[in-house]
């Protein structure tokens, strides 16, 4: 207790040297009847080139307006990949897939994932992505000279809010006016021109993480026009956007409470080792959290073989995503128990992530986020106390969309239950350290018609946890709309410590 005391009085002396920002009032929510949105505004469908590249794949090239609100005006050129369908003579349509991000380029994801998926899928489907808006090989946002991350929001509160501030300003300064057209209304819009120039009546959708973000965002633009829907990994709609009533002063992922979901896939890793024993498990022997807490100790008062809590913090982060790497976990924290007991000393130097270009220009868009610097220092003081190892990063997760120097008018806030004519059937790992099993049934709820089925592992999204019987009721889904019973757990295929 007493060391989050002390962290406190330390945020709260921090946010007297942070320079001020405006604080912009969240926009009111639309009620569920209220008109849609702008749409396409009428943009023709490009026409697909198609070209044989990569292989087996096809390439092409479908320039989409930079604004909708001009559909005859300037033009970006968007990447886009398919893999053809096995079984043309029982082609259902094209799905269309986004490996999340945002920032991830969708060319190279399906090309690793492509041939991952369920046979009867790939039979049945052209599997079609692409590099959304701003993104790799679609006119990517570039920021040169960005400044590495300086400072800490800590100790040093000023050099921390300029260094985060300084990624915008480059990145508008070499960007220019297209930095305020990549929100993820927009990659939905691109969505549905690309949509229009494969020839389907309707989209069949597959989205990952931050692609449910996207999912959720086409499913409201254009409710009409979706078949079937697939979100995998689910951010909550609401907190991703503006947060619920009362939340809105909170940054993204302290609304999500992804600190939460850290700690609570910590513990599953914790009873998994103490499960498989010494003999798996490196760590195990003896109450971990005890364990665990001796070492996080240990690190606050200084490097340990080149550990700090910052870089654990980061290493248990990579852990998290794919329990495949919870062994090589254990090895690294057997490595640093300490011989005899340690009292915490405060930490000075939190983990604070930094994210690409591409992230930070839908992500800075897309979210309402709280624009004082000094709201984060008491906020940072309070998730420290409530979740000790993992509170402080989330609420400095997004510090760089402060002061974010472009905002697009054209983005979507919801509402988020529109009317359709298909259920929606979302898929969540029972841990998730990045999209938790909360966030989807949140999702469900926001959605209407969401029907959420669970794989019983750890990690994020079916991507790093696969599972043969969910990726089975997610072909049948896609193939004859067949939604599993809500609820429906289904088994991963490998478990960390075999």
């Amino acid at each position: 207790m007493r060391r989050w005391l002390a962290l406190a009085a330390l945020l709260l002396v921090a946010s007297c040297s942070a320079p001020a920002a405006q604080t912009q009032a969240p926009p009111a929510i639309p009620a569920p009847d209220a008109p849609l949105p702008l749409g396409t505004n009428g943009a023709a469908a490009p026409k697909l080139s198609w070209a044989p590249c990569h292989g087996g794949f096809q390439c092409a090239t479908a320039p989409v307006p930079v604004s909708y609100r001009e559909p005859g005006g300037a033009k970006l050129n968007l990447s886009v990949i398919r893999m053809p369908a096995t079984d043309p003579a029982h082609r259902v349509g094209s799905l269309v897939i986004n490996f999340g991000g945002p920032g991830t380029d969708g060319v190279s994801e399906l090309m690793r994932f492509g041939p991952r998926y369920p046979d009867e899928l790939r039979a049945k489907f052209d599997l079609v992505s692409f590099d959304p808006r701003g993104v790799g090989g679609s006119a990517p946002v570039q920021c040169p000279g960005t400044p590495p991350a300086a400072g800490s929001p800590l100790r040093d509160s000023a050099a921390f809010w300029a260094a985060s501030a300084a990624v915008g300003k480059a990145c508008a300064a070499a960007t220019g006016a297209e930095l305020s057209h990549l929100s993820t209304a927009n990659v939905a819009r691109d969505m549905d021109v690309l949509r229009q120039a494969l020839g389907e009546q309707q989209l069949n959708f597959y989205g990952y993480s931050y692609g449910t973000y996207l999912g959720g965002t086409y499913a409201n633009l254009f409710p009409g026009k979706l078949r079937a829907m697939v979100l995998d990994g689910t951010l909550d709609l609401v907190a991703n956007s503006t947060g619920q009533p009362g939340q809105q002063h909170k940054p993204v992922d302290v609304r999500a409470d992804i600190a939460t979901a850290q700690q609570q896939e910590l513990e599953a890793f914790f009873a998994a080792c103490d499960a498989a024993g010494p003999g798996k498990c490196a760590f195990a022997g003896g109450d971990l959290k005890q364990k665990f807490a001796a070492v996080f100790a240990r690190l606050t008062h200084g490097p340990v073989g080149g550990m700090t809590v910052s870089s654990l913090m980061e290493t248990i982060d990579r852990a998290l995503y794919q329990s495949s790497r919870w062994p090589w976990l254990a090895k690294t924290l057997a490595g640093l128990v300490p011989s005899s007991p340690v009292s915490p000393a405060p930490v000075l130097d939190p983990r604070v992530p930094t994210h690409s270009p591409g992230f930070l220009a839908v992500q800075c868009l897309d979210s309402e986020l709280p624009q004082e610097p000094a709201e984060y220092a008491a906020l940072a003081a309070a998730e420290a106390e409530r979740q000790p190892y993992f509170g402080v990063a989330p609420v400095f997760s997004m510090a760089q969309c402060v002061g974010w120097p472009a905002r697009d008018e054209d983005r979507y806030l919801g509402p988020w239950n529109r009317p359709r004519q298909h259920p929606i059937l979302i898929l969540a790992n029972r841990n998730d350290p990045v999209t938790p099993l909360a966030n989807a049934q949140a999702a469900a709820r926001e959605l209407g018609d969401g029907h959420v089925a669970v794989v019983d592992g750890a990690g994020h999204t079916t991507l790093d946890v696969p599972s043969t019987a969910a990726s089975a009721a997610t072909a049948r889904y896609f193939v004859d709309l067949t939604v599993p019973p809500d609820g429906t757990v289904y088994p991963p295929e490998v478990r960390p410590f075999p």
